[in-house]
């Protein structure tokens, strides 16, 4: 079904709907719009800093790719698998 339909539907059916059901998609859309807020924004101080340093280090190469760590730590403990 097409946005614009969907619209209309909504439009129609919401009149007819019971109270249960109203508070519901109420408690729905309040959900909805929380998740859209940038949870960045919420974070403490500290951690937000060591996101920060954490992008830094990844645009910069300093990371490790996880097949060469799972490598490693096969060749280091001599799993085989």
């Amino acid at each position: 079904m097409e946005t614009e339909e969907l619209r209309k539907k909504w439009m129609r059916v919401i009149t007819q709907v019971d109270d249960r059901f109203l508070q519901l998609v109420d408690t729905l859309y309040k959900n909805f719009s929380k998740d859209n807020d940038d949870f960045f924004d919420n974070l403490p101080e500290d951690i937000k800093e060591l996101l920060m340093e954490s992008r830094e280090d990844l645009k910069n190469g300093n990371f490790y790719k996880h097949e060469n760590v799972i490598s490693e730590f096969k060749e280091k403990y001599k799993i085989t698998k």
